[in-house]
């Protein structure tokens, strides 16, 4: 094994640090503008939002664009988000929906992407000490229930932050069908549970502060009533016997769930699509950052 000193790239990401200042500041410009390059998108006209509020993109029975072009250009972007765009995993999850048979419309909310994601070509993930919470992680999570038009399902979204910076995140779909948004809150508050627990276990194994309980920041007071209350069997009688691990984590300690309203919930941003507004505001929550 060679040492070849600090870290700096990995993997197609930038990594800069300063460890006499406490921060660390990860980048995927390069290949953002290497894919741009790629898809003939780097001259295109940049927009303030990813996707539009309360749109909703309709499964087709057949295809309507070339779909091993959609495929490749949405793969592209997938890599993005999972490495330091967290900002853009609800677009990227409810495009690849439609991977099997993208229509007009399909290609037509990949193209904003690409133009939300040209007008944010320096856009950084940043981990520092010295924000506020310094090494505690924080927690979010929100669902979206009924986002899907094709079908009765909701959108989970989770993320957990370190230093004013992401760690980890989620946004899909969700597998069960609800009655409620309190039952989507419900399942989504399972998924973000077992995220959770493991990090907890992480940061136990290398010796890391870490504190049980974890609380875990949900915008519904009727889910954190259930999580609670085994009593309301009537409510929840019809929930899978898997998602109740949520409630014994709630009971055991190991779980807490402290409410947050909606308008500052940065996890909204994982479950749909914001006004320009909030979702620079929640972006920025997230860690995401303009080079200086």
């Amino acid at each position: 094994m060679t040492d070849l000193g600090e870290i700096s790239w990995i993997l197609g990401i930038h990594v800069m640090q300063d460890r006499k200042e406490g921060w660390i500041v990860l980048s995927q410009q390069k290949y953002l503008e290497e894919v741009l390059e790629r898809f003939d998108k780097a001259n295109v006209h940049p927009i303030s939002t990813p996707s539009l509020p309360n749109h909703h993109l309709v499964c087709l029975p057949l295809p309507e664009v070339d779909i091993k072009h959609f495929q490749q250009a949405l793969s592209a972007l997938m890599y993005l988000m999972l490495g330091t765009c967290p900002n853009i995993a609800y677009t990227v999850a409810a495009l690849s929906c439609h991977t099997a048979n993208p229509g007009t419309e399909h290609q037509h909310a990949l193209d904003r992407l690409f133009r939300y994601l040209r007008s944010t070509p320096d856009y950084k993930l940043v981990y520092h000490c010295g924000v506020s919470g310094g090494d505690s992680i924080l927690r979010y999570m929100d669902a979206n229930w009924g986002s899907y038009i094709n079908d009765p399902k909701s959108t989970s979204g989770y993320v957990f932050t370190l230093s004013g910076g992401a760690i980890s995140w989620s946004s899909k779909k969700q597998s069960a069908v609800t009655l409620s948004s309190t039952k989507a809150e419900y399942i989504t508050g399972t998924h973000a549970a077992k995220e959770a627990i493991w990090l907890g276990q992480l940061f136990t194994g290398l010796q890391q502060p870490s504190s049980f309980p974890i609380p875990l920041h949900i915008n519904n007071q009727s889910t954190i009533a259930i999580a609670k209350n085994p009593k309301f069997h009537n409510h929840t009688k019809h929930i899978n016997i898997r998602y109740h691990f949520l409630r014994h984590m709630v009971k055991s300690g190991d779980i807490t769930l402290d409410y947050m309203s909606t308008n500052d919930q940065p996890a909204n941003v994982l479950t749909k699509g914001l006004a320009q507004e909030k979702h620079k505001k929640f972006s920025k929550e997230l860690g995401l950052h303009r080079a200086d």
